[in-house]
């Protein structure tokens, strides 16, 4: 049984969703076409339940220099009203603690968003490195709840209940602000979708009633499942599928981090030396050729019988009508638009390695 669960919970039964655990989390994993909510992402709006990322507040004198110390990237100059987005928590191995969003909400207290699957380890990592500085750590993730407005039709939406979202930037956002519905802590212009959309944090009733609105103003109910669709396609990673504490932001492609414009965080020795020794592995993409079924994680890619690497995701793309995925090869052999096999239980299936993103992102 799933430990959590999200508070948003009756509006999806009510909806007629599928419900699974995900992280520990009791969620919607689809509304009964999950193929259908990937491609009304793309070309409508729809609206996600993400209560289950991990919510954490840090905040104190010493909160600007505590942050900046644990993330990867620089936030020396994130100001408030804005967020940075993707960056990651390195351990001194420069592998993923996890890969999070900050937002500054205002001078000397931040938010940091991560996977669900790693709240009390990233709860733990904070407080273990927070020695010496005077700040505050404080869970909020089961106080509040989070949902995300995406697709191309989800700005004039959201622009009817509040105010001045509509003129956001990417990343920008709106801290402590009002809505039809109540106060919302946080109203982002952000996404993991590669679509114009927004992302909500706030109190379980106004989100709810937020969530409702949405969706009687025609944004397509959509479950884990499609989030999963969308980020494939966009080549996004998902921590213990596409990286975890054994993998760095150099093989893993993914940059998350600061070089030369940042001193010291942790992690950062350990990337040089990456930098300098160089790597085995490298993540790539695959498109299928040609009518295949979906790898399993750990699928091995091989090239004239050879092993050289193997899948972490993939999906069949509503939009290319095809397999496409992610998963590390040997460095030697990254090299885009040449072909491999894929081996799904015991058959050889040939691919195209291929950069991301698959689809082609518009604003978000």
């Amino acid at each position: 049984m799933p430990k959590f669960s999200t508070p948003l919970l009756d509006i999806h039964e009510e909806k007629g969703a599928s419900l699974g655990e995900f992280a520990n989390w009791k969620m919607p994993i689809d509304y009964g076409d999950m193929l259908g909510e990937a491609l009304a992402t793309r070309s409508k709006m729809t609206v996600f339940d993400i209560s289950h990322l991990t919510r954490i507040i840090v905040e104190g004198e010493d909160s600007k220099k505590f942050v900046n110390w644990v993330v990867a990237k620089n936030i020396a100059k994130l100001a408030p009203g804005w967020m940075i987005a993707p960056t990651a928590m390195l351990n001194e191995n420069a592998g993923f603690v996890d890969d999070v969003a900050v937002y500054c909400l205002e001078n000397g207290k931040y938010m940091i968003v991560g996977n669900a699957i790693n709240k009390e380890k990233d709860l733990e990592w904070l407080s273990a490195h927070s020695s010496g500085f005077n700040v505050k750590i404080r869970d909020i993730t089961e106080e509040t709840a989070m949902i995300a407005l995406q697709g191309p039709k989800s700005p004039s939406l959201a622009a009817e209940v509040v105010s001045g979202i509509e003129d956001l930037a990417p990343l920008q956002i709106l801290a402590t602000t009002k809505s039809d519905f109540g106060e919302i802590l946080v109203a982002s212009k952000s996404g993991w979708t590669g679509e114009p959309g927004f992302e909500f944090i706030g109190s379980p009733e106004t989100i709810g009633k937020l969530l409702r609105h949405f969706l009687d103003k025609g944004a397509t109910p959509a479950g884990l499942g499609a989030r999963d669709i969308l980020r494939i396609e966009m080549g996004f990673c998902l921590y213990g599928e596409d990286i975890d504490e054994n993998v760095t932001p150099i093989e893993a492609r993914y940059w998350v981090f600061s070089w030369k414009k940042k001193e010291e965080y942790i992690g950062k020795d350990a990337l040089h030396r990456k930098i300098v020794e160089g790597v085995d592995l490298l993540r790539v993409g695959f498109e299928a050729k040609a009518r295949m079924p979906i790898p399993r994680h750990r699928a091995k890619i091989r090239v004239d019988g050879r092993e050289i690497g193997y899948v972490t995701s993939s999906t069949f793309s509503p939009v290319l009508k095809k397999v496409v995925g992610m998963g590390y090869v040997k460095a030697s052999h990254a090299i885009f638009n040449v072909r491999v096999n894929v081996d799904v239980r015991g058959r050889l299936y040939q691919v195209t390695l291929k950069d991301f993103p698959f689809v082609k992102p518009k604003t978000g």
